[in-house]
């Protein structure tokens, strides 16, 4: 990761968000349920949207009520996301989290949060046992509209790169730095660009820059440091 020193502009922020959406096209977020949102974010972990999503969508047909999820077992729960990988795992998390928010509230609710500041709506989500930085930002962006930038592998690849971020930063470091560095209007849009831009150009390894429509940016392409 190239270093850097500098606090890159909001005129260049956007232009570079122009020319991500040009690419990979403009994003209307529109909110959603926190408490999906965590349950959805929770089953995305160390798997693709291609696996975690269907696997949603299923146990929200088998469990259309998150009551009936609480009143099941883990295993039962397990039996439904399979598929997304680490099913005993994340399980175990989705109905220990639902058995807290129920003792907590009385109900499995928690709408509640986008009422709140961005720190103390953080702060409430981070309460929760297995709820990252990543999850916390994704819920609260496309769920509250508020103004966090998720962090990724895709984004922190990115973001590196285009020298946004310190030579010896860490993704949780980045969640910070970022969502101070981008323009509030941009969080949503953005990081879903970045993120496509990620896994169709800026690979890990062998990043097609020949396609990379915000090259002249990239700091790590000026300094001949990316992987050929």
């Amino acid at each position: 990761m190239p270093q850097a020193g500098r606090r890159i502009s909001a005129r260049t922020m956007r232009r570079i968000d122009e020319l991500l959406a040009q690419r990979y096209g403009e994003r209307d977020i529109a909110a959603g349920d926190p408490l999906d949102g965590v349950i959805r974010t929770i089953l995305s972990q160390n798997t693709t949207d291609k696996t975690s999503l269907p696997a949603f969508d299923r146990l929200k047909r088998r469990f259309p009520d998150w009551e009936e999820a609480l009143a099941a077992t883990p295993a039962d729960i397990a039996n439904v996301i399979r598929d997304a990988g680490l099913a005993p795992t994340k399980s175990r998390r989705i109905h220990e989290l639902l058995a807290q928010i129920k003792d907590e509230r009385g109900t499995l609710d928690i709408s509640h949060v986008c009422d709140m500041s961005v720190d103390e709506a953080e702060a409430y989500l981070n309460s929760f046992k297995g709820v990252g930085p990543k999850t916390v930002a994704i819920v609260l962006l496309f769920d509250c509209g508020m103004p966090l930038f998720p962090v990724d592998t895709h984004v922190f690849r990115v973001a590196g790169r285009l020298g946004w971020l310190p030579e010896k930063s860490t993704p949780e470091k980045a969640h910070d730095l970022l969502r101070e560095m981008v323009p509030d209007d941009l969080h949503g849009q953005l990081h879903l660009n970045i993120v496509e831009h990620g896994r169709q150009t800026c690979h890990a390894r062998r990043p097609a820059c020949g396609e990379c429509v915000i090259l002249r940016f990239c700091r790590a392409h000026k300094a001949g440091e990316l992987p050929e």
